[in-house]
């Protein structure tokens, strides 16, 4: 069946090489507002330097109310999907790196997949914090809404326990509260500024986009609504998922990268395939966007894959 919906917005960004030596695919976050591939700008920079041509999508173009799992929103972009491939790689963000994961049988096999924050499992202590966001929004709160969504995101502070034992589960903003070793801090980038750098490397195909409103300001009447609509749609789709059998299964290389500090999606909800083929990096210090926290590492883990799936793919 074919979703009847508007156009899904996607943000298109060319290589940085003479020919694109693979195409990747990025499944975006639940986002207030679609922001044209803003969040995951240093991992396009990255892809595109390596010779990869990525088009970045609006994940939750495709929900609508008749959508309440992860199961159903896999479905309709199980459809979706012929619109935008092929592609060489699949990566997600979040909510969309959960999409791609549930994706994978539905993918060729030897197809790359690349991970930022992307729960394979969810668990109590994930749900309930996913749920505080979304219960704000759904009660008309978009402001407090969004401020619980800063906080969870944020890395929890030095000292701070962001284990289920020791969170006790709720934490609300402004309340105190296995990494790799040898690992140093790379350069942390606005998401203004992002957003500046891909306005200049790609183009995006906008039909059907809504607006988006200036970096750090909260959108205002129907974009206020439909922002409060999406989180508040969007994040409860993470409740239940257990994709460990698709992951595993899957015989291409993955790569899933973390924050070592996350308040919300952290090692334990990340499982990969007992093979060499099969990555996780934990980033120490970060919470769920580690590739703006901590830039330099997060850059040279997404290189470093993508050059060995290329050299593999080109053999």
């Amino acid at each position: 069946m074919t979703f009847p919906g508007p156009p899904v917005p996607a943000a298109v960004f060319a290589p940085k090489t003479a020919a694109a030596r693979a195409r990747a695919l990025v499944l975006a976050p639940v986002l207030p507002q679609w922001d044209e591939g803003a969040f995951f700008a240093p991992v396009v920079r990255a892809l595109t330097g390596a010779g990869v041509h990525v088009t970045v999508v609006d994940t939750l173009a495709a929900w609508d109310e008749d959508i309440t799992s992860l199961a159903a929103l896999t479905d309709r972009w199980r459809t979706l999907l012929p619109r935008f491939g092929p592609f060489d790689l699949l990566c997600g963000n979040a909510l969309g790196g959960a999409l791609a994961q549930a994706l994978l049988p539905s993918v060729a096999p030897a197809t790359g997949v690349l991970l930022v924050s992307a729960p394979t499992v969810a668990d109590a202590v994930l749900e309930q914090r996913l749920t505080e966001i979304a219960d704000a929004a759904r009660a008309g709160d978009l402001a407090g809404s969004l401020a619980l969504l800063d906080h969870y995101v944020s890395p929890g502070r030095p000292g701070e326990d962001v284990r289920p034992e020791g969170a006790g589960g709720s934490v609300r903003p402004g309340r105190p509260g296995a990494t790799q070793p040898g690992r140093t801090d790379g350069a942390v980038r606005s998401e203004a500024g992002d957003a500046a750098d891909l306005a200049a490397a790609g183009s995006s195909a906008r039909a059907g986009a809504p607006g988006t409103a200036a970096p750090g300001t909260a959108p205002r009447g129907s974009a206020a609504a439909a922002a409060a609509a999406r989180l508040a749609g969007g994040l409860p789709l993470l409740h239940g998922i257990d994709n460990t059998e698709a992951v595993r299964r899957h015989p291409g290389p993955l790569l899933s990268i973390v924050g070592g500090a996350s308040r919300l999606v952290a090692r334990r909800h990340v499982a990969v395939a007992a093979a060499p083929h099969h990555c996780v990096q934990v980033v120490s210090g970060s919470g769920m966007r580690p590739h703006t926290e901590n830039t330099a590492e997060v850059s040279a883990a997404v290189t470093a894959f993508v050059e060995t799936f290329l050299q593999q793919k080109e053999a």
